[in-house]
């Protein structure tokens, strides 16, 4: 399963009054030092060198993730991108060197958004026997049953015949799952000795959800989705059942502070 972020800007230690010292007259009009100007344009407003980076990024990601659910995978160029987010393709070439790293760099993003947003709610959920039908219930809500998650069906369409999308979308997915593997354990645990594994049926949801997402378009209204999701949730938790007391956030992956 799945990704995501880009660029996090480190912010400057304040620059005050007791950096400064008295200087004659002469000295005083001298032109003020390359780090002077920088402190003063960021304290006047101006983004850092990381922030724009981080902006540009995300204006390209998401021109990305519109093009991917809208036009599908094979009409999204790059071109249809740079167009799309408003930017010049030198731009693009400088954060990402081709379509496939911004493929992937979407993909991750999106992964990564979903698995902040489920787990900022399940801390929200003060009842732990609510957790498992809010975790079903929120999966849906706020990923599979996106539109950006059909930008993420797009690609999986696409892999089948891009060897090296497919290449790139097996490393992600192997990466996802040992993501939120961890999440998983902190959550839950088995319910009895011979109980499925919470790790099992989380992948057989997400097995289940993304087809649920890939056949909307044919089935129409003839599958009652919500009537579905209440069946899952019961035997989720005739298997599985929510930690106590755990009112803490999962470990962050630690090669998210990396990227």
């Amino acid at each position: 399963m799945p990704l995501p972020d880009a660029v996090r800007p480190a912010l400057d230690q304040p620059f005050t009054h007791r950096h400064l010292t008295m200087a004659s007259p002469a000295k005083a009009r001298k032109a003020p030092s390359k780090v002077s100007r920088t402190v003063t344009q960021n304290k006047g407003g101006r983004r850092t060198q990381s922030e724009r980076t981080s902006a540009m990024r995300s204006r390209l990601i998401k021109a990305t993730l519109s093009s991917l659910s809208e036009e599908g995978y094979s009409a999204t160029t790059v071109s249809s991108i740079v167009r799309r987010a408003g930017v010049t393709r030198g731009a693009q070439l400088h954060h990402f060197p081709n379509k496939n790293s911004l493929i992937l760099e979407t993909a991750e993003h999106l992964m990564r958004r979903a698995y902040r947003v489920l787990g900022d709610m399940l801390l929200e959920i003060a009842e732990d026997e609510d957790r498992l039908v809010a975790i079903v219930d929120g999966a849906w809500e706020e990923m599979y049953g996106t539109r950006q998650f059909g930008a993420y069906l797009e690609l999986m369409v696409a892999a089948r015949h891009d060897p090296e999308l497919a290449q790139n979308m097996q490393k992600l997915s192997v990466s996802t799952l040992r993501t939120v593997e961890g999440a998983i354990a902190h959550y839950f645990q088995p319910r009895g000795s011979k109980s499925e594994s919470p790790h099992d049926l989380f992948v057989m949801m997400h097995c289940l959800m993304s087809g649920w997402a890939a056949s909307r378009a044919t089935t129409g209204g003839t599958i009652d989705l919500r009537n579905q999701m209440e069946v899952w949730a019961r035997l989720m938790a005739s298997q599985i059942k929510a930690r106590r007391g755990v009112r803490s956030s999962p470990p962050k992956p630690p090669d998210w502070d990396a990227r």
